[in-house]
């Protein structure tokens, strides 16, 4: 039995919600809050399995009711909004910033064609979120959390062409992080995988570019990959690369459930680069990407998995982890320091 808190301020809405989700049998919904206030007080004296987030409430919005539930007393919180509008990805983004894991749509109107369908939609991506394990959010003034004290020094690293970066939930704002410390002269091409609700992707690269010092951009067929460029793998395909260092973009079939896949594109930059490749596997749910950053790592390249207290899904850098898939098991800080003596901007790698 999935325990539901339900944030939501409309009465009428929040009662839809409330029957849509008791007629799962494995939901259970143990109370509703109307503001952000509520919530928060909610979520610390329920401890609900899972919460769903409205964002317009009245005082304390959804943003900063997230923020502190995720700061103060954890649990999966999942965004359901009225609307979904892709030219809205900025919201997105904020919801991603303060800790929730998705945004899903509201149901259709009671009654109409496609309510059940968007009921079942909705209830079956809020099981997969339950199952979540989230940790505790700090959110720093700074882009980058303070080093520890006792940095711990890695092995020099070797010319690398190409970085790959495989990310799923939670990714977002972490990858606005690293490319946002990367130096105007990196001197690899760094090629990334993001999984995201469709329609966002464009607007995921505009808002990447507002602080990357490097050029960011969809990855487009054909394309020749450079260094110090940035390429995102659009909506609906595979991102690959050939031998002669071009992008293929595949309408090949979903690799774990998903296009594009972090596995086609590491599989892809293990065959042609080697040991001139690197390899990242960053937060997200699932194994996507697991296997691959190990062929990248046994054809010589460097692989890195985000560390288990870093991540706010453990599942894609956890699996790597289990089959020894990653050389080097790093937190954000340090995965951006390792990115940084690629250029001798830094000595020293963070533990």
């Amino acid at each position: 039995m999935i325990r539901l808190l339900v944030v939501e301020d409309s009465k009428t809405v929040q009662r839809a919600l409330v029957a849509a989700f008791e007629a799962d049998p494995e939901l259970k919904v143990i109370g509703t809050a109307e503001t952000g206030e509520e919530a928060v007080e909610a979520a610390r004296t329920l401890r609900p399995d899972l919460i769903t987030m409205d964002i317009n409430l009245p005082g304390m919005d959804g943003f900063d009711a997230t923020r502190a539930i995720m700061s103060s007393c954890p649990v999966p919180i999942v965004i359901v909004t009225g609307k979904m509008n892709p030219k809205d990805s900025a919201t997105l983004f904020r919801v991603m910033e303060a800790g929730a894991l998705m945004v899903l749509s509201k149901p259709a109107p009671v009654g109409s064609a496609g309510y059940q369908a968007s009921v079942d939609n909705l209830v079956h991506h809020l099981k997969l979120m339950a199952e979540i394990k989230v940790v505790r959010r700090i959110f720093p003034s700074g882009k980058v959390a303070p080093r520890p004290e006792r940095p711990l020094p890695l092995p020099g690293v070797q010319p690398v062409k190409v970085v790959a970066i495989g990310a799923s939930t939670g990714g977002p704002p972490l990858l606005r992080q690293i490319l946002a410390e990367l130096p105007e002269r990196f001197p690899a091409a760094v090629l990334v995988v993001q999984h995201m609700a469709v329609g966002f992707t464009e607007n995921f690269v505009h808002w990447l570019n507002r602080t990357s010092k490097l050029p960011v951009q969809l990855g487009m067929d054909g394309t020749q990959v450079a260094p110090g460029q940035v390429y995102v793998a659009p909506d609906h395909f595979h991102m690959e690369v050939t031998p002669a260092g071009r992008i293929v973009l595949a309408d090949t079939p979903p690799e774990h459930g998903v296009r594009p896949s972090v596995s086609a594109l590491f599989r892809t930059v293990a065959q042609c680069y080697g040991r001139q490749a690197m390899g990242v596997l960053l937060t997200g749910m699932g194994k996507d990407g697991a296997l691959e950053l190990k062929t990248i790592r046994g054809r010589g390249g460097i692989t890195v998995a985000q560390d288990k207290e870093s991540s706010m899904v453990f599942g894609m850098p956890g699996e790597a982890i289990e089959i020894d898939a990653a050389q080097h098991v790093l937190p954000p800080g340090a995965i951006i320091e390792l990115l940084q003596r690629m250029t001798g901007t830094t000595s020293t790698v963070s533990s």
